[in-house]
Formats: structure tokens, sequence, C-alpha cells
């Protein structure tokens, strides 16, 4: 909506987030949500598609 992109350097920056913990259960209580693979799967995953990323040229 008229805003400019995003920029991704890939470098921590002060206020950045470094750890999120998350606990599903409360989504799985109030809203039914459940996870369709398993924790493992999916970070490696999104590893794998940080590395990917990263290896593309620009």
């Amino acid at each position: 909506r008229g805003a400019p992109a995003p920029q991704t350097t890939g470098e921590y920056r002060l206020g950045d987030v470094r750890h999120v913990f998350a606990a599903a259960q409360l989504a799985s209580r109030r809203l039914g949500f459940e996870a369709r693979e398993p924790f493992e799967a999916g970070i490696a995953e999104f590893a794998q598609a940080q590395l990917r990323r990263a290896a593309q040229p620009p």
C-alpha cells in the first residue's frame, strides 16, 4: 500500500528479537489448532529455506 519494501540485511540490529519461545496449547484449546508436521521437520524446512534464500544472487 505505497510503503517502501523492507530491506533485509541478515545482520543483527539493536532491538531485534534474538530468541522466541512459543507454545501452541492456547491456540489448540481456543482455536482447535493442530500442527500438521512435527517441530523437527518444520524447523529443518525453515533452516533450509533460509539457506536457499542466502544462496540466491541478489
